[in-house]
């Protein structure tokens, strides 16, 4: 082997230029090869990580689409939508009207009296405008995913807080009130719904506002309410729902799901409006257009593959050709002095071999330098171009065995 390597070597240095003409042709065609297969690795990369740079939100709203809070959405739809596996993120919300301590609205001026607040029940603080992680304070030891228990807590707003004397840890008795809106018509009611003790573990300073319905004061767990709901045998609505799809590759299998399972329809703009929240709008038309465009490119890209390495091997072929006219007598006399077939091959193969090794190497160097080529794009250009050059080179081998030894040594040039 080493004699081999030697002997390789030794040819090489002894045709200097053709040597050198290899080593630049394959150097300019690797070059060219890392700006091919860095557009591929681009584009793949880009379409991977597509999700990361355009999400795909998803609303809950009525099914003429005109409201998308304030709404009457059924627990089946909200459990559907938090237990499905192709959801991240739901947020959902209901509304609810409080006071102080324990009383009962009979008149009124009872409601002005007592039942004079705003609360929301939310699984997560972005679930309404204004309501921000840095606008929140929380007790030492609790966080925002308080919100996605059942505890009895509860986060109150700053001012309300310093007017009933209150501060993070107390524990307050509020009497809540829940919306229930009719099913036919425009009609909303306010019923009672429990009177209960909840531990205040944040307090809250809202941002700028932007929600169809009055800023809440008080914020407790949605499924605290909802338990509330069902203590008290009520049927559980929320009032708002919003999610962002986990994975929009599967937009297809969510959608199927959302309408088979959890029952919602499209929009329908000419339909009568009700507060029943049955309709899902997904705002994906840019994700999808994206995404179009990306795969257009990339398939394209791909389909070019087979004849960019049928170019590489006609250089290949083409080079190992040319340079072989020249040392047709050198290979005659190394027949004739009892070389065989394949070992004659192996030692032009090898001398090919070792200049395409030298032309990937030098190639990627320059492409890191000049394109700052990844190292995965270096290492795939240096092999693409190795290998397809090398099956050019050995066509070209193959075809110098053809010729007669004999007619080689006696034909004059």
């Amino acid at each position: 082997m080493r004699v081999f390597i030697r002997q390789t070597a030794r040819n090489i240095v002894r045709h200097p230029y053709k040597s050198i003409l290899h080593v630049l042709i394959g150097v300019l065609t690797v070059l060219i090869l890392e700006l091919y297969a860095g557009n591929l690795d681009s584009t793949k990369s880009q379409l991977a990580h597509l999700p990361e740079v355009l999400t795909v939100p998803a609303t809950i709203s009525c099914l003429n689409g005109s409201m998308r809070e304030c709404l009457a959405i059924r627990e089946d739809r909200v459990m559907g939508v938090r237990e499905s596996e192709y959801v991240k993120d739901p947020a959902f919300t209901v509304r609810l009207r409080f006071g102080f301590g324990e009383f009962n609205v009979e008149t009124a001026k009872d409601a002005v009296t007592y039942l004079n607040h705003y609360g929301r029940g939310m699984n997560m603080l972005k679930g309404i405008s204004g309501v921000e992680r840095e606008g929140v304070t929380f007790l030492e030891g609790v966080d925002e995913s308080i919100l996605e228990t059942s505890q009895k807590v509860c986060l109150m707003e700053e001012s309300l807080l310093e007017e009933r004397g209150l501060q993070l840890g107390d524990e307050v008795k509020l009497t809540l009130y829940y919306y229930r809106c009719a099913q036919e018509g425009s009609e909303v009611f306010i019923e009672p719904l429990i009177t209960d003790t909840y531990r205040i573990v944040g307090s809250l300073r809202l941002g700028r506002y932007q929600g169809n319905w009055m800023p809440p004061e008080t914020i407790l767990p949605l499924d605290c309410v909802r338990e509330a709901y069902h203590s008290q045998g009520i049927e559980f609505f929320a009032d708002s729902g919003s999610f962002v799809v986990k994975d929009p590759f599967q937009l297809n299998a969510l959608k199927k799901q959302m309408h088979d399972e959890a029952k919602f329809m499209s929009v329908i703009t000419r339909a009568e409006f009700r507060y029943n929240g049955n309709a899902l709008t997904i705002m994906d038309e840019s994700f999808i257009r994206s995404a179009e465009l990306l795969s257009k490119n990339l398939a394209l890209l791909r389909g070019m593959l087979p004849f960019v390495l049928a170019i590489i091997v006609f250089i290949g072929y083409l080079c190992s050709y040319l340079s072989l006219q020249s040392r047709r007598e050198e290979y005659a006399l190394m027949r004739s002095l009892g070389t065989g077939r394949g070992r004659s091959f192996l030692l032009l193969f090898g001398e090919t071999a070792l200049l395409a090794a030298l032309s990937g190497f030098l190639g990627g160097a320059v492409g890191v330098f000049l394109f700052g080529t990844a190292a995965r794009v270096w290492a795939f250009s240096g092999a693409l171009f190795f290998a397809a050059f090398m099956a050019g080179t050995a066509a070209a081998l193959l075809l110098l065995h053809r010729l007669s030894v004999m007619e080689i040594l006696t034909k004059k040039d």
